[in-house]
């Protein structure tokens, strides 16, 4: 196994990144406009990512022991790996790690939206549980599944 084995792998890394932060904005838009169907769908794709993201995991481990760098972080990768990919290591490490944060703020983002939207929506059926208690009641846990 080469280094530069090692450097396309976190170029795949970062582009997953970057299209699963895609996914959440898109997740966000659908969230803010109510468009259920688009949630669906970007749902389902970011249940995908997770599962391709878990493998990149578990391979980007391999890759690391072959190289002997189990134990160096991604922002340390740059002070060991050869002389002539130093640049390039460096480069991609900041961007892998720049792909993370963009992605976990959208997620977050994503994360406290869909938890506001749901806390409105059991107070709309609070409201109105209250204003006609002899109908069925509804609560949002119905909406989770």
């Amino acid at each position: 196994m080469e280094f530069h084995d090692y450097l396309a792998f976190l170029e795949q890394l970062r582009q997953e990144l970057d299209t699963l932060s895609a996914v959440e904005q898109q997740k966000i838009a659908a969230v803010r406009s109510g468009d259920l169907a688009a949630l669906d769908a970007c749902m389902k794709q970011e249940q995908a990512a997770a599962l391709s993201l878990r493998g990149r995991e578990q391979h980007r481990k391999v890759m690391l022991r072959d190289l002997g760098l189990e134990h160096v972080s991604l922002a340390e990768l740059p002070r060991h790996c050869p002389p002539q990919d130093r640049e390039r290591t460096a480069a991609l490490s900041q961007q892998v790690l720049r792909s993370y944060q963009v992605l976990s703020s959208a997620q977050q983002t994503a994360r406290t939206l869909m938890e506001s939207r749901l806390h409105h929506i059991e107070q709309e059926l609070e409201q109105r549980e209250a204003e006609h208690p002899s109908a069925p009641r509804t609560t949002a846990a119905d909406f989770r599944a």
